[in-house]
C-alpha cells in the first residue's frame, strides 16, 4: 500500500475530527463517544480495505480483479450495517444527526477510497505496467 494513501487517508480523518470538535463545541451532543467510534472504525477500515484493495488492482487477471474490490466494498458495506445496528441496539438515545452522520462518512471514505484505485489504474495505464486489467 502507498505511503500516500495512509497519509490521505489520515488527512482526511483528522480533517473530518475538526469538524468534529466544532459541531460538538456549537451544539449540545451529549452522545459523543459514538461520532468519535464511528471515525476510528472507518479509519480502520479504510487502512484495512484499501490494502485489499491496492493488491487486488495489482492482480493479473481481471476477474481476481474484481473479485477483490468487489469483496473489499462488500466488506465495507457489511461492517458498516453492523456497526449501525451495534448503535442501535446499544444506544439509549437514538440520534438521527448521527445517524446522518454515519451514513456521510461511510459515502466519504467510500469514495476515497474509489478515488486512489481509479488514480491508482489510470497511472499504471500510462505507465505501461502490464497490468491486465487496463
Amino acid at each position: 500500500m502507498s505511503i500516500k494513501f495512509i497519509l490521505r487517508l489520515l488527512l482526511l480523518s483528522l480533517g473530518v475530527a475538526v469538524l468534529d470538535i466544532l459541531y460538538f463545541y456549537f451544539s449540545n451532543e451529549t452522545e459523543q463517544s459514538w461520532y468519535w467510534f464511528s471515525l476510528l472504525f472507518y479509519l480502520l477500515l479504510g487502512l484495512i480495505i484499501g490494502q485489499s484493495s491496492h493488491k487486488a488492482v495489482q492482480k493479473k487477471s481481471n476477474s481476481d480483479f474484481y473479485l477483490g474490490i468487489m469483496t473489499g466494498t462488500g466488506l465495507r458495506m457489511l461492517f458498516s450495517i453492523i456497526f449501525i445496528a451495534m448503535y442501535l441496539v446499544i444506544s439509549d438515545i437514538k440520534s438521527n444527526v448521527f445517524v446522518v452522520y454515519y451514513l456521510f462518512l461511510y459515502l466519504l471514505f467510500t469514495i476515497f477510497e474509489i478515488y486512489h484505485l481509479v488514480h491508482k489504474l489510470r497511472t499504471e495505464k500510462n505507465s505501461n505496467t502490464g497490468n491486465a486489467t487496463s
